[in-house]
């Protein structure tokens, strides 16, 4: 694990529409223990197994649902949600330039999350609002952020990158 010093941080969550889509799924697949339609299954039994699913949707949920992105002293840091489980890292001498852009998320990624393959990739959790990041070897990053202008400038200053005219 890196001591490096953490400079900048943003969150950017999940929409409340994606987790409102969740949880209603999670709600119908619960249903029928709540409803006592499966007779095998001792209502207290169901309830305690539809306890059990809430509490481990918000334990998912808390952990993965959005993007924390961290400009460290040499480096940004990427990973979903509030723990670096599934992280990402670019060192700041692998770019070769950035700014702030709009995007079309579905048209050019289809949707949110960890996405690309190849050469071009991005870190999202939702809108259409991120920083393009040109890296060495032709390759491409998107970071998306509720607040792209920030989080260039940030990226800017810590490494060094000066805007070119």
């Amino acid at each position: 694990m890196s001591t490096e010093q953490t400079r900048y941080r943003e969150f950017t969550p999940w929409s409340g529409v994606a987790r409102a889509i969740l949880w209603a799924v999670v709600l119908l697949a619960c249903y029928a223990s709540v409803a006592g339609w499966d007779e095998d299954v001792a209502p207290h039994l169901g309830l305690a197994m539809v306890g059990l699913v809430f509490a481990i949707t918000g334990a998912v949920i808390w952990i993965i649902a959005g993007l924390t992105v961290e400009v460290q002293e040499s480096r940004i840091v990427m990973h979903l949600g509030r723990l670096p489980v599934i992280r990402g890292v670019v060192p700041f001498d692998e770019i070769v330039s950035l700014r702030s852009v709009e995007y079309r998320p579905i048209r050019e990624f289809g949707g949110w999350g960890l996405r690309g393959l190849g050469r071009r990739r991005a870190w999202t959790a939702r809108g259409k609002l991120a920083v393009a990041i040109e890296l060495k070897g032709n390759r491409g990053l998107l970071i998306g952020s509720d607040h792209p202008k920030r989080l260039e400038e940030r990226i800017r200053t810590l490494a060094g990158i000066h805007v070119h005219d």
